[in-house]
């Protein structure tokens, strides 16, 4: 009899080990192929950045002091297009919070916004969402713009900060 149950015991092992290897988890496809997975940044010394699959949109901002005009540049033909501000860290968006709402674009098309904000003293982030209908599937970007950037943020993360061996900064936090 104790035979008997350890071969059932190696037949259901085995059927967990062949099922194991025979599913492949699907991950969605938010971005598409042509969704760059990283791109050189020039301005701040060639470091490599990975950028997040999304919208094929492109937005760009000049910042002022309590204001910002944005720029989104379609890459592909969108409808129900949606753009969305609002303020990180103490940024307080004091313009339409949806400035633009269930429009649509063409492809190459771009479109102004214009925001206006109370910044405080220190850093703090305006975010922006661009959500839309992309060759029938909804997809968004959402991109953030700093505010004072020379300025201390707003909450300090947790640690001490100190130099490791190689020379860098390195943050240690307490054991709890």
């Amino acid at each position: 009899m104790k035979k008997g149950n350890e071969m059932r015991a190696l037949w259901m092992l085995a059927c967990v080990v062949a099922a194991c290897g025979t599913v492949e988890r699907k991950e969605p496809d938010l971005g598409g192929p042509e969704a760059p997975l990283a791109e050189a940044n020039a301005e701040e010394g060639g470091e490599v950045r990975t950028q997040k699959p999304g919208a094929p949109v492109k937005v760009e901002g000049k910042l002022a002091a309590s204001s910002a005009a944005l720029t989104v540049d379609f890459e592909e033909a969108a409808s129900d297009v949606t753009v969305e501000v609002w303020g990180v860290d103490g940024l307080v968006v004091t313009s339409a919070k949806e400035p633009v709402q269930n429009r649509r674009f063409g492809q190459g098309e771009k479109v102004g916004v214009e925001v206006s904000f109370t910044a405080p003293a220190t850093r703090a982030d305006l975010a922006v969402r661009v959500r839309g209908t992309f060759n029938g599937r909804v997809r968004e970007r959402v991109q953030s713009f700093t505010v004072n950037a020379g300025a201390p943020s707003l909450t300090q993360p947790p640690g001490e900060i100190r130099t490791g061996p190689d020379g860098k900064p390195v943050r240690v936090l307490r054991a709890e």
